[in-house]
């Protein structure tokens, strides 16, 4: 894996390299947004996940993720806040994203 200076520079290099879809999170699902679809967390994997963290504040810490689907041919980019584990999702998407902070 690469050691990337800013969130900037993690989504150009991802980007470039094919993973051009958006996700968020919402509730039990990923929300695959070109597609406006909800994606189920056993229909995807976490290819990649890189930790920032702020200087000042704790709001500024956050994960980015290379998700590829396991059903369909799409690479994307999910970022989010660390406090998004805090916000609703269920459990099994909670478990998903976090065995893969390292």
């Amino acid at each position: 894996m690469v050691n990337y200076n800013t969130k900037t520079e993690a989504i150009i290099d991802l980007q470039e390299r094919g993973y051009d879809q958006d996700f968020t999170l919402k509730d039990e699902y990923l929300f695959y947004v070109q597609q406006n679809e909800l994606i189920e967390p056993d229909d995807f994997e976490i290819t990649e996940t890189y930790r920032f963290e702020g200087k000042r504040r704790s709001c500024d810490n956050y994960v980015i993720y290379g998700i590829r689907g396991i059903n369909k041919d799409i690479r994307g980019i999910l970022m989010t806040p660390y406090s998004a584990y805090s916000k609703g999702i269920s459990i099994h998407l909670w478990s998903k994203l976090a065995n893969n902070l390292k």
